[in-house]
């Protein structure tokens, strides 16, 4: 999600990190433990993963294991740019999709990077870190219910802060492109989804248009990637039922061969290695050719589909 650097003097030989997640349906819960290090989301980014969830991060003075006690609340919107941000030795995160919060776009543009401390927050925070330390033994019900809870929580949350974020991102060129995300997330099964219908749908020439999703290869490869991405949406929610080659015409590809060149072009990994590896739980590719992280389709998956 973010691109990292570390701290000036840093050795890179000598950095090292731990994250545990639990995936709860519609709420991601994560504790890290790690050096202090930098970090950017930049444009780039933003345009080549397409994540759009909003991130709470509670930065703790320990590990929650060991009794962490939250020293503010950060407000990160996984939709703009974070140009820079710097991440503490200890924290848990929260990832909750936009639509689950019923706060406006201008209010989380006003909160986004924003270090809260009112006593909301702190109530947010004590709530985030025991779900992180029993969110694991939770039944299917006592998940349910944190599901319902939490969203109008962290929404009570934001209310106090909303008027004294003096925060206001008027970067007009990063709310272009979230339009033209929305307008492409909402048509991949239009097989009239092309550029020149995002620059009509979001009210820019295509010159303009052109220009904005320069740095990720121009409007076609956004577009491209997007279907390839909610592809990869549509495996992990079919499993074993899923058909590839429907999954590939429904999105416009032109044949089953060109999907699964184009999805393993993207991902590194064909269509049918992608299901295999979601009916085993890990990322068999990865497993394969000796990766130190093959659990990264799993958690990537988790994003994909909250």
């Amino acid at each position: 999600m973010f691109d990292m650097n570390l701290l000036r003097g840093e050795d890179e030989a000598h950095f090292s990190a731990e994250i545990h997640s639990i995936n709860l349906g519609s709420l991601l819960i994560s504790s890290m433990r790690s050096h202090e290090f930098c970090f950017t989301r930049p444009r780039a980014r933003l345009l080549r993963d397409f994540i759009d969830h909003i991130m709470i991060r509670i930065d703790l003075d320990r590990a929650p294991e060991e009794g962490g006690r939250a020293r503010h609340v950060v407000v990160i919107d996984l939709g703009r740019v974070t140009e820079y941000g710097l991440t503490p030795c200890h924290n848990v995160s929260v990832v909750v999709p936009r639509r689950l919060l019923g706060v406006s776009d201008g209010e989380l543009a006003r909160l986004h990077g924003a270090a809260l401390a009112s006593p909301m927050a702190m109530i947010f925070a004590d709530h985030a870190v025991s779900l992180m330390r029993h969110g694991s033994t939770m039944g299917a019900a006592e998940v349910a219910a944190i599901n319902a809870l939490t969203p109008g929580l962290l929404a009570a949350c934001l209310e106090p802060s909303r008027e004294s974020a003096a925060r206001a991102r008027a970067d007009l060129e990063v709310a272009t492109i979230s339009r033209a995300r929305g307008y492409i997330a909402g048509n991949l099964r239009a097989p009239g989804l092309e550029p020149s219908t995002v620059a009509r749908a979001t009210g820019v020439s295509r010159a303009t248009l052109y220009r904005l999703f320069e740095a990720q290869g121009g409007v076609a490869k956004a577009i491209r990637e997007a279907r390839l991405n909610q592809a990869m949406r549509d495996i992990i929610e079919q499993g074993q039922g899923a058909r590839l080659g429907d999954i590939g015409h429904n999105l416009c590809f032109s044949s089953e061969a060109q999907f699964s060149r184009a999805f393993k072009s993207h991902f590194g990994f064909s269509p049918r290695e992608a299901r295999s590896a979601v009916l085993e739980g890990r990322n068999a590719a990865a497993l394969a050719a000796g990766a130190r992280d093959p659990d990264r389709l799993v958690f990537k998956g988790w994003l994909a589909s909250l």
